[in-house]
């Protein structure tokens, strides 16, 4: 999983608000009955933040195992 972490953590994130949003669209999930608007402002802070801390700690280029 070396080389792959960051990428499948931002992959998954991505991922999220675009399955909420279709599940929004076809009316079987309410959003913002979860995270207000100003929250989601706080996720996308935190998950940024993650971000930047995990590449940090890694010691390999994106893709390689070492």
């Amino acid at each position: 999983m070396k080389g792959y972490r960051t990428t499948l953590i931002n992959g998954a994130v991505a991922l999220v608000p675009i399955a909420a949003e279709l599940l929004k669209f076809l009316g079987a999930f309410d959003w913002q009955a979860y995270l207000e608007p100003r929250d989601a402002l706080w996720a996308m802070l935190i998950i940024g933040g993650l971000n930047i801390f995990l590449r940090r700690i890694t010691s390999t280029p994106i893709g390689r195992s070492s």
